[in-house]
């Protein structure tokens, strides 16, 4: 396997995207270029931009839009990461510009994508996930109530940390996401598939089913 592999991670939410991503930035040393982790850290900044992002994601529910994106937050971040280790992507591209943006910027930095991972779950499923999810403080594991935990309880059973419930994540937010991912990331797969780089995951096998499947695709 070559050094510094770039990988794409799509799916929509709830479909275990981040937990895989983590699993392979650990497995590879990548970096992960999460960019719900960076808005929601600059959303809580108290700057023009932290309040503009707090009232479009956690007031409104909607989606960052992509001109914001790509001047404030993609083309200043990429050119911030470590040259000599690769990166995956998790969480964007969400749109065909996004995707052609990095197909013109990422040789530009003396990148490119090795590996697309598209995880599916149904609409139905996404929503019933997320719904019910809490994550850690320390290290965002997400965490199902009346599996992982309780309602009632407030540590990570992994680490020990306080967990908590994201603002967007109530069911009317979470389907108004789901429903502007359908629309949008449609051309994205299909950009993709035409170039014959997109591989498929059945998002509904467990986490080890996945991962193992994953790695089987990384030569």
């Amino acid at each position: 396997m070559k050094k510094n592999i770039n990988i794409i991670i799509m799916g929509p939410q709830g479909s275990g995207k981040g937990t895989q991503a983590r699993l392979l930035a650990e497995k590879f040393d990548l970096q992960i270029f999460e960019t719900g982790t960076i808005l929601r850290a600059l959303a809580k900044e108290d700057s023009e931009i932290g309040r503009k992002l707090d009232y479009i994601m956690h007031v409104k529910g909607d989606i960052v839009p992509w001109d914001f994106m790509k001047e404030k937050i993609l083309r200043q971040k990429i050119d911030q990461l470590d040259k000599d280790r690769g990166i995956i992507f998790d969480g964007t591209p969400r749109i065909l510009d996004e995707a052609e943006f990095w197909n013109a910027k990422l040789p530009s930095v003396g990148r490119k994508i090795d590996y697309i991972f598209c995880i599916d779950i149904p609409k139905e499923e996404s929503v019933k996930r997320i719904s019910s999810r809490k994550l850690c403080k320390e290290n965002s594991h997400p965490l199902i109530v009346g599996k992982d935990l309780s309602e009632e309880e407030t540590k990570c059973p992994i680490c020990g940390s306080e967990v908590y419930r994201r603002e967007d994540d109530t069911p009317e937010k979470v389907l108004n996401r789901l429903q502007w991912n359908e629309k949008n990331m449609k051309p994205v797969i299909e950009y993709y598939d035409k170039k014959g780089m997109i591989i498929r995951i059945d998002g509904k096998k467990t986490i080890k089913e996945i991962q193992n499947e994953i790695l089987s695709y990384i030569k």
